[in-house]
C-alpha cells in the first residue's frame, strides 16, 4: 500500500501499486469486518462488477481474507474530490460549473436508475464522493451505501446517508428510490451555491441566500429539495432538461447550434398530444415540424413507439422514406444498427415515425431518453396521441419544455371522466412550473362557444384553421405535406403565432421573418426594378 486515499466509518480506500505491472496504481477499499456484514460487501461487489459506464468505478477485482477483511480493487482516479477542490477556491465555484457538474451527475444517475434487471439507487450523493479528472470530467466514486430498488417494497434495510445530503426518507425508515438521489442532489446543489450551507439547516430559500441565480435553477433546487418525493422532480432527465434551459449541454450541443444565432443554446423538447383519438395532435406536430422548416430551424418529429401508427402512412413512407431505412424503435434493439445512418429528412425536418405493423415490444422512459439524447436537433416534437397515462409519456412530460394539448369543440368529450382526468394531470404539470398550452382544432357555433371555453381548465391558447378535408386527403395521397403549400403554410402560421411565440424566442422569430422577407418575390421583383 502506498498511502490512505480516503476513509469512512466501515472501511478505508488505499493507493497500491501493481506488483507485476510497475507503474501501475489501483484503489484498493478495505471493509472491516466482513463477518457481520459479509452479505453487503459482496452486493456492493457484485454491483461494481456489471456496471459499465466511462465515469463510474470499474472494478477488476474482489476478495475476502482468512481474518474476515474483504477488498475491491478498482480503477485508480487521480484528480481532486468536489469537496477538494471546492475548499480550494474558498467555498466559491462559478455558477456554470456548478450547473455542468450537475449535467454530468444527471447522466450518471439516469444510468444508474435506468440500469437493468434492477435500478440501482446510489443513496450517498455528495461532494466528497465526487471526483474531477484535469478535463473537469465528473467521476462518482464510494459504492458502500447503494442498493437495488426493489418495486413494492416499502422499507430499506439499512438507512445510511450523509447528514446533509441524504433524503428524509432514508433517515425515516422509509423506502428509498431515484427520487432520494434526487433530493441529495439539490442538497449539494444547495451547498455548493451558497458557500457551504445545508438547505434542512438554514430553512432559507436559495433565492434568498443568492439572488442573482436564475430563476430556473433555484426553482429547479426547490422542487428537488422538497420532502414529499411526490413533489419532487421525478428523474434525472427532468433535471437535466430543466438545466438546459438556462445553460447549455457541452455533450449534446449541435453544429447548428454553435454557429447559428437565433435559437437558443439548448435542446428544447415538446411534447404534443389530443385530449381524445382524432382529434388532430398528429397533424399539428407535422404542422409545428413544417413551420420550424419554414423558419430554417432543425427539428426532429418522433411518433411515440406505443400509439397506434400514423405518421408513416401520413408521410406516404414507402415512397418517401430512404432506402433501406431503419425504424428507430426498433434499430435501438440492434447493436450494429446506426440510427444516424438513414435520417428521413425533409428540409430542416427529421422523421421518427413508428413502424406500420406497430412496435411490439416493452417500451420503458429510459427507451425515451435513449432515443431523444441520440437526436441531434435544437427542437424535438414528441407526438404521443391519447397516451399521456403511459409511464414513458409521463416521464417525457415531466422532462418537457412544452406540453401541447389538442381538442375540439366539443363539450361532451372534454367533459368525460377520462378527460377531466387528464385535465387534473395537465393541472399538476402546470403546478410543477411545465408550461401546457391548449390548442383548439376547429371552432364552436359562436352561441355555444362561451360555454364551452368555460367547460375547460384554461382558454385555447389558439385555434387550428379549418382546412378542406379533400385538399388534405389529395395532399397525403400525392405523398405531399398539405402544411409545405405556401398559402396554406401563411394560414397555418397566422392562426398559430401565439403558439410560436411561446414555443420560440422573439429573435429567433424576428431574425427568420427577416430571412423571409429578403428573399421573398418582392423583394427580388423590387431589385430588379430598381437596376
Amino acid at each position: 500500500m502506498e498511502s490512505l486515499l480516503g476513509q469512512g466509518g466501515m472501511s478505508q480506500v488505499y493507493l497500491a501499486e501493481d506488483q507485476k505491472l510497475k507503474g501501475k496504481m489501483w484503489a484498493v477499499k478495505e471493509v472491516l469486518p466482513v463477518e457481520q456484514d459479509g452479505a453487503s460487501f459482496l452486493e456492493e461487489a457484485e454491483m461494481l462488477a456489471r456496471l459499465h459506464h466511462p465515469q463510474l468505478p470499474q472494478l477488476v477485482d474482489y476478495l475476502i481474507t482468512e481474518d474476515g477483511t474483504g477488498f475491491l480493487v478498482m480503477d485508480y482516479i487521480q484528480g481532486p474530490t468536489l469537496q477538494d477542490l471546492f475548499e480550494e477556491k474558498g467555498r466559491e465555484l462559478p455558477t456554470a460549473k456548478v450547473v455542468q457538474i450537475a449535467f454530468q451527475l444527471c447522466d450518471i444517475l439516469h444510468y444508474l436508475h435506468t440500469f437493468q434487471p434492477r435500478p440501482i439507487i446510489y443513496r450517498d450523493l455528495k461532494p466528497s464522493n465526487i471526483m474531477l479528472n484535469e478535463q473537469s470530467q465528473v467521476r462518482l466514486i464510494d459504492f458502500g451505501v447503494a442498493r437495488h430498488f426493489t418495486q413494492g417494497k416499502q422499507t430499506d434495510t439499512m438507512q445510511m446517508g450523509t447528514i446533509g445530503f441524504a433524503a428524509p426518507e432514508q433517515f425515516m425508515g422509509l423506502q428509498t428510490d431515484a427520487r432520494s438521489d434526487l433530493y441529495s442532489l439539490g442538497a449539494m446543489l444547495y451547498y455548493l451555491l451558497t458557500g457551504g450551507q445545508y438547505a434542512y439547516l438554514t430553512n432559507k430559500s436559495l433565492d434568498q441566500l443568492n439572488p442573482e441565480l436564475p430563476e430556473t435553477l433555484t426553482s429547479t433546487i426547490r422542487l428537488l429539495l422538497q420532502e414529499n418525493p411526490q413533489h419532487r422532480c421525478q428523474s434525472a432527465m427532468e433535471v437535466k432538461m430543466r438545466l438546459r434551459s438556462i445553460y447549455p449541454d457541452p455533450a449534446h450541443t449541435t453544429d447548428y447550434q454553435k454557429h447559428s444565432n437565433p435559437m437558443p443554446q439548448q435542446d428544447k423538447l415538446i411534447v404534443v398530444g389530443g385530449l381524445f383519438a382524432g382529434v388532430g395532435s398528429t397533424f399539428l406536430a407535422v404542422t409545428i415540424a413544417r413551420i420550424l422548416n419554414a423558419l430554417q430551424i432543425p427539428n426532429a418529429l418522433v411518433e411515440q413507439p406505443t400509439i397506434e401508427p400514423d405518421l408513416y402512412m401520413l408521410l406516404y413512407g414507402d415512397l418517401k422514406a430512404p432506402k433501406n431505412y431503419n425504424f428507430a424503435a426498433h434499430s435501438m434493439r440492434v447493436q450494429d444498427q446506426s440510427l444516424a445512418s438513414s435520417p428521413w429528412d425533409k428540409g430542416h425536418s427529421t422523421w421518427f415515425p413508428t413502424h406500420p405493423d406497430g412496435f411490439h415490444e416493452d417500451w420503458q422512459p429510459a427507451d425515451s431518453f435513449k432515443l431523444l439524447h441520440m437526436i441531434k436537433k435544437p427542437i424535438v416534437l414528441w407526438d404521443i396521441s391519447t397516451q399521456w397515462e403511459h409511464p414513458s409519456v409521463q416521464e417525457l412530460c415531466h422532462s418537457a419544455d412544452d406540453i401541447i394539448v389538442v381538442l375540439d369543440a366539443s363539450p361532451g368529450k372534454c367533459n368525460r371522466s377520462s378527460s377531466r382526468a387528464n385535465f387534473n394531470r395537465f393541472n399538476s404539470y402546470q403546478q410543477r412550473g411545465k408550461k401546457v398550452h391548449y390548442i383548439a382544432n376547429g371552432n364552436m357555433q359562436d352561441h355555444f362557444h362561451k360555454e364551452w371555453i368555460t367547460s375547460l381548465p384554461a382558454s385555447p391558447l389558439c385555434t387550428m384553421p379549418e382546412l378542406p378535408r379533400g385538399e388534405v386527403m389529395r395532399a397525403v395521397w400525392k405523398g405531399e405535406c398539405i402544411q409545405d403549400r405556401p398559402e396554406v403554410l401563411k394560414q397555418l402560421m397566422t392562426a398559430l403565432s401565439p403558439l410560436l411565440k411561446e414555443l420560440l424566442p422573439e429573435s429567433c422569430l424576428l431574425v427568420n421573418e427577416g430571412k423571409r422577407a429578403k428573399n421573398s418575390l418582392f423583394s427580388k421583383l423590387k431589385k430588379i426594378s430598381n437596376r
